[in-house]
């Protein structure tokens, strides 16, 4: 396998490794942007286009189309994220019913992107154990 570095435009072997020539490591969205300047997706000309696109300065940008493409690719997309497992929703709901239920509204934002399927477990627990929680403070605010 062959990519292009992001940030620098050099060529290394791997699109998950730091770059040898500008110790770039693309993380999060930009890991998605790295795989679309792969050999995983593109030819050995597209990838000398790309390298000298990204030397000349140019910003690469991808259609939300290519980033939903590279999600597939990457297994983070909904159809490929196998969401939490029984124990993991138990004790979530727990910890939102017991402690707060702010843990699955924390855990929602930081997976919406990366764990879709589990983000909508995360929230689909949080949201009743907020109201749960809510009238549990309330009531005993007011008993």
């Amino acid at each position: 396998m062959n990519a292009v570095c992001v940030r620098c435009g050099g060529f290394h072997d791997d699109y998950r490794l730091i770059c040898p020539h500008c110790g770039h490591r693309p993380d999060g969205e930009g890991l998605l942007i790295a795989w679309l300047l792969s050999s995983e997706h593109l030819g050995k000309e597209q990838l000398e286009q790309a390298a000298e696109r990204v030397r000349s300065g140019e910003s690469i940008r991808p259609s939300d189309r290519m980033l939903e493409r590279a999600r597939r690719a990457l297994g983070t997309h909904f159809s490929s994220d196998p969401g939490l497992s029984t124990g993991q929703r138990i004790g979530l709901l727990s910890t939102s019913l017991l402690l707060t239920p702010l843990v699955g509204w924390v855990l929602w934002f930081w997976w919406r992107r990366s764990r879709p399927r589990a983000a909508i477990q995360a929230l689909g627990l949080s949201l009743p154990a907020t109201a749960i929680f809510t009238a549990l403070v309330l009531w005993l605010r007011f008993w």
